[in-house]
């Protein structure tokens, strides 16, 4: 305890202390937690029986507080096409969560509320079956999952509702950033159309990491793919793999909402989720500045280019706008800094560092 303590407080309580320039070169690449899980790339089947228990649950744009939350099977999508709530006039939004999560739990909550005030139907992809297994397994049925509810989709089409793919926008946390991958791929597949847009939450890097772009989310799956990244080497993936790509903070870590109480894996990986919703609220907010590299992301050293090159986190993305973004905030909530953000002397972590260091500090 005391060694944790003296390497979280040290560059503090020590003045005088030179710094040094970090190589990688000689320090070396992070390989990421669990890139590769072996065995994970081979087929898996699932049951005709257990497919009753993949579904959407519905909340159309026209539902109501008191209207009927219903969950439609794999084996009825006939009756999901006349689900009295739908809209289909208006945007979708599909909801595919993490591992072990389902959409009882409190971020798909958050979810159907944030985008049915915005006028969205709402869509809760229910596979709590297949993410409650050991991890590397879940993620070989990844792939299985993701075909099968684009059959779903695919049989949606066919029945003539309205129902547009152009529409339909796909939200990924974690592990659900790389099973809606699958949903997008074999929805080309059967339909001969893109899926119009898939945001992904901090992807999920173990077992994913090293594969292919056929193997995991790819820029190439949808019309518009978007990657926000705040747990890099974690759990998340760090490869720009969408045509905007977020660097939260550099993307490696996040700082916690009580400054200098650690926020580890879990909780930079699920930062993502916070900062997404609180985009929704404040779609012009996040301000995010263009970068070389994610390496420079990394070292939070995009400040200062020119031109400024800058896009939105939130609903108001640019989507013309590709490349690689490097995305100040505050450590606390709301979290969104707006145009201080593309300011070095405002660096979030140095500059709360700066401030508990004055100048003429004395101990008393």
């Amino acid at each position: 305890m005391l060694s944790a303590f003296y390497i979280l407080f040290a560059p503090i309580l020590i003045s005088g202390v030179s710094t040094v320039q970090r190589s990688q070169v000689d320090e070396g690449y992070s390989a990421g937690f669990y890139s590769d899980c072996p065995g994970s790339t081979k087929p898996a089947i699932i049951s005709k029986g257990s497919l009753n228990h993949l579904g959407i649950k519905v909340i159309g744009a026209k539902s109501t507080p008191v209207s009927p939350r219903r969950t439609y099977s794999y084996y009825h999508v006939k009756d999901l096409a006349k689900d009295p709530t739908m809209n289909y006039g208006r945007k979708t939004i599909l909801f595919v969560s993490g591992y072990l999560d389902n959409p009882n739990f409190p971020f798909a909550r958050i979810v159907e509320t944030s985008y049915r005030n915005l006028g969205y139907n709402v869509w809760l992809l229910d596979m709590y079956k297949f993410v409650t297994m050991e991890y590397t397994v879940v993620a070989r049925v990844a792939p299985e999952v993701g075909k099968h509810v684009a059959e779903m989709l695919y049989n949606l089409t066919r029945q003539d509702v309205g129902f547009d793919p152009k529409k339909l926008e796909i939200l990924g946390l974690s592990l659900g950033g790389q099973t809606m991958s699958f949903i997008a791929k074999s929805y080309y597949a059967l339909a001969g159309v893109k899926i119009g847009r898939l945001t992904a939450l901090d992807p999920m890097g173990p077992c994913f990491r090293n594969l292919g772009p056929e193997n995991r989310l790819d820029k190439s799956d949808a019309d518009f793919v978007e990657l926000i990244g705040t747990n890099i080497d974690g759990y998340g993936v760090a490869e720009p793999l969408g045509h905007v790509n977020f660097y939260v903070n550099g993307g490696e870590h996040q700082a916690h909402d009580v400054f200098f109480v650690p926020c580890e894996m879990i909780c930079s990986h699920l930062r993502s989720f916070t900062l997404w919703y609180s985009a929704l609220q404040n779609p012009n907010s996040f301000i995010a500045m263009e970068c070389e590299s994610v390496q420079q992301a990394r070292d939070k050293n995009c400040y200062g280019r020119k031109p400024l090159v800058t896009n939105l986190l939130g609903p108001n993305v640019n989507k013309t706008r590709h490349g690689i973004f490097y995305l100040a905030t505050n450590h606390a909530y709301p979290y969104h800094m707006g145009v201080k953000g593309l300011k070095r002397k405002y660096e979030p972590i140095s500059n709360d560092l700066k401030e508990l260091n004055p100048d003429g500090l004395k101990i008393l």
